[in-house]
């Protein structure tokens, strides 16, 4: 492959990567990380174009995972019968063409890894990226600091769920960071898995523990419990795994479990909190939208607390009293899974997610004044939980398959012994954390940690 070649190849990956940073705006009404991803897959016909000599044995398996994913979700498609919900703002062939996109996206991220590590070393690499992920956290941070700086923030344009745009100023709400994501909990899913390369980086150049404030501050701002406490685990995992292998305990991975409490502690200062609204402006919301004393619940009054910490870490302690449906949504997909037989084959990306829906609407209701009141009604509703998502989507075929995929990825760098599969280790272990109870998609992310863990060892690294 020749050097032009390369830097087109880079420029493809390095160019999806920070369209998916950017998620909370469109262009012609499609989302930029719509179009990350469709310039993501144009390797492929370049791949072809340019006659790159290049076979990665290490990811066939991957590869046969997602043709099978694919091939069940285009197979169910064909029956489908349901209607799609009634907000949503795609065709139900748009949908599952989007899904079929995200997870080909993921693989063949994997594959551009292996593709430019022909040239590139691991760790030139992971430069690269890191300093994708730190301009969209300097963008995030913009962002919030301009309530404080009173100059403009950006213009989101991208629709929510339902059709309509996501607001960002909500009387009496603490402001977490919507940054370049419509949500602050996907933007914490997005810039998690950048951290650890930037403290892989800081042991050789010091530049990077400054530049690592940036995205940790990112982070710590969107109040992300799932975030935070992801990289805190995976990194508190590492450390303890390295300890087993080596005898001795490596300060360095210390580091960043410090630099997050601490990033936690001093933040406080920076909490923004919207000023109540005229009552005037309440209705149709409810009471507690313009009166800043009330709350839902003790969860409630902790997640809104002016303290960032507290915030963080007492709602961790109050979900972990509550046991893991303290979690979201967590509560009606156990309910759904126990209605169900077991799926051997799935219903298909994006099917899964419409029939979700609607038994979701029922599960999630509530009965307020004799009326019965819908949380998302006529809307596709997320599984918000990776595994669940291929279950539901490729049956136990599909999971058991690609756990057995994740299962590899972990059993490479827990038997290495080099420094690097440490950060690339607590990298996968807080993605995997946070798809758990966040995000659900197989994402261009996922594929960058599974393709640099699975890269063969290098003579320049």
């Amino acid at each position: 492959m020749k050097v032009k070649e390369q830097n087109i190849f880079l420029g493809l990956f390095l160019t999806s990567l920070l369209l998916e940073g950017l998620d909370a705006f469109s262009i012609f009404e499609i989302p930029l990380s719509w179009v990350g991803l469709v310039i993501l897959l144009t390797a492929i016909p370049l791949y072809y174009y340019f006659e790159v000599d290049f076979i990665s044995k290490n990811i066939i398996s991957i590869k046969f995972w997602v043709l099978y994913m694919c091939s069940v979700a285009i197979l169910r498609g064909v029956s489908f019968d349901l209607e799609i919900p009634q907000y949503a703002t795609t065709s139900y062939v748009q949908y599952v063409s989007l899904r079929l996109l995200k997870i080909l996206s993921f693989f063949v991220a994997i594959w551009l890894v292996h593709l430019l590590s022909i040239k590139l070393t691991r760790r030139k690499l992971i430069e690269y990226v890191a300093y994708v992920g730190l301009f969209i956290s300097l963008l995030s941070l913009y962002s919030y600091f301009s309530y404080f700086l009173e100059i403009p923030d950006f213009i989101r344009s991208r629709a929510g769920s339902g059709g309509w745009t996501q607001p960002i100023e909500r009387a009496c709400s603490i402001l977490r960071n919507y940054g370049t994501f419509r949500e602050p909990s996907f933007l914490a899913v997005w810039t998690v898995p950048f951290i650890p390369l930037n403290f892989y980086l800081a042991r050789e150049a010091f530049k990077w523990y400054y530049l690592s404030i940036f995205p940790i501050l990112s982070l710590v701002l969107t109040r992300s419990l799932t975030g935070v406490i992801a990289l805190l685990a995976a990194f508190t995992l590492i450390s303890f795994i390295h300890l087993l292998k080596n005898k001795k305990i490596d300060l360095f991975l210390i580091i960043p479990i410090l630099a997050i409490l601490l990033a936690s502690l001093l933040s406080n200062s920076l909490s923004y909190k919207f000023p109540a609204l005229d009552p005037s402006m309440c209705p149709p919301n409810s009471a507690d939208k313009c009166n800043c004393s009330i709350y839902d619940d003790e969860l409630d009054k902790v997640k809104n607390s002016e303290s960032v910490a507290e915030s963080i870490f007492s709602r961790a302690t109050l979900i972990i009293g509550g046991g893991l449906d303290g979690f979201g949504n967590f509560s009606f997909l156990t309910q759904h899974l126990s209605k169900q037989d077991i799926k051997y084959f799935g219903d298909g990306l994006g099917s899964a997610n419409i029939i979700y829906s609607y038994e979701f609407e029922e599960l999630s209701s509530k009965v307020v004044k004799d009326q019965k009141v819908f949380r998302n009604p006529g809307q596709i509703v997320s599984f918000n939980n990776l595994y669940a998502y291929i279950y539901f989507s490729g049956g136990f075929v599909g999971l058991i398959w690609f756990l057995y995929i994740i299962f590899n990825q972990i059993k490479k760098f827990v038997s290495s012994y080099e420094i690097i599969h440490s950060y690339l280790g607590a990298q996968f272990f807080s993605i995997l954390l946070m798809f758990f109870f966040q995000a659900e998609e197989p994402s261009v992310i996922l594929g960058l940690a599974i393709g640099l863990i699975s890269l063969e060892r290098k003579k320049d690294e």
